[in-house]
């Protein structure tokens, strides 16, 4: 075509690069997921227990818990770096991440934008719908020690969309702050007269000249200004602290998180606050077996509380235990059985016991 004068050499080339280019990015682009399944008996007789995930729908009864599926192309290195994240979950738990304007068995999880731009070390931006910056556990169930959610888990927001802006300022500290829509549910868009939350987040590692305090992982996250209702005047903060503290013990693991929901009082109602305490403990008894323990007290007030949880009343005295063993059995599973216990006042003494088996890929 080039020698009768129907195409240039410099568009042939052009077609080549562009085809180069495309390849490229199919190469940069990983598709990545899981499949999540339990079996759960649980001992108590409420329909929907409070601070179990799907414990009240799946009672002693097998569940195809979700299908993640994840394709993504990692930030590069460059100053003008790009990347993107997007997370679809399939399944009976996808509608209770609540991501659409309607619960279905297909949801959105994640889908954002990566950004660099040139400031210093680097500025890190990350647009679209993103996981909170509070807490210690996910929704995604091979990204906690336990299959049950956490009581902290249930009183905190979880997705938000709008623009996160990190920044590492040493080796040891690193800062976030971002603006997302004023809402207090998990639904795309989903904004409350207008109004913008201020996502907020510090890192900092201790270091090694500090002796036993030495590498002692610290964590602060908050999302303030955040309105539940169309009175933008009923703004709710939640605030977690965390630390990840080295043990002189091999094999051995220990971190502890605090959440504080504060909810504004409106027209003379006191709304109180949650205020919950979660302690993480695990050990390697082998290579291939892992103890895990969970341990929340503190109080939980119905009114500071997203809408995903179903939870009737308050919870004072709240006490929550769970035994978990994980064994790595097979390449790419996790397998784990385990206990759970929760008691309070206001709360029906409950107990559960779940088998869970999850496919990496």
């Amino acid at each position: 075509l080039a020698a009768a004068g129907v195409v240039s050499l410099s568009s042939v080339a052009q077609a080549q690069e562009a085809a180069a280019g495309a390849d490229a990015l199919a190469a940069s682009t990983t598709l990545t997921g899981y499949v999540s399944t339990s079996y759960t008996m649980d001992g108590t007789s409420s329909a929907d227990p409070a601070g179990y995930f799907r414990s009240g729908e799946d009672n002693n009864k097998f569940a195809l818990d979700v299908v993640s599926l994840t394709l993504a192309s990692a930030q590069g290195a460059g100053e003008y770096a790009t990347g993107y994240t997007v997370q679809l979950w399939a399944g009976d738990a996808a509608g209770d991440i609540g991501t659409g304007e309607s619960t279905s068995t297909v949801e959105l999880m994640q889908a954002n934008i990566d950004l660099r731009l040139p400031v210093g070390n680097g500025l890190d931006l990350k647009v679209g719908q993103m996981g909170t910056v509070v807490g210690a556990e996910t929704y995604d169930y091979n990204a906690n020690a336990f299959y049950t959610r956490s009581f902290a888990f249930a009183a905190e927001p979880t997705h938000h969309t709008g623009i996160l802006a990190s920044y590492q300022l040493t080796d040891d500290l690193s800062v976030s702050a971002g603006l997302a829509n004023s809402t207090d549910s998990a639904e795309t868009n989903d904004v409350k007269d207008g109004g913008k939350a201020l996502l907020v987040a510090v890192s900092y590692t201790t270091p090694d000249t500090l002796g036993v305090l030495g590498g002692a992982e610290l964590y602060y996250g908050g999302v303030l200004g955040a309105s539940n209702t169309a009175d933008s005047d009923a703004e709710q903060d939640t605030h977690y602290l965390s630390a990840s503290i080295p043990v002189p013990v091999e094999g051995l693991s220990y971190s502890v998180g605090w959440t504080v929901v504060d909810k504004d009082d409106v027209g003379g109602n006191n709304n109180g606050n949650t205020n919950i305490t979660s302690h993480y403990l695990g050990y390697a008894l082998t290579e291939s077996l892992s103890l895990n323990v969970r341990y929340e007290h503190g109080n939980v007030n119905s009114g500071t509380t997203p809408s995903v949880p179903k939870w009737a009343s308050n919870i004072d005295g709240l006490e929550s235990l769970s035994v978990g063993l994980d064994y790595a059995l097979w390449d790419n599973v996790t397998s784990r059985i385990e206990w759970r216990e929760d008691s309070g006042d206001n709360l029906t003494d409950q107990e559960v016991v779940a088998l869970n088996v999850v496919y990496n890929f």
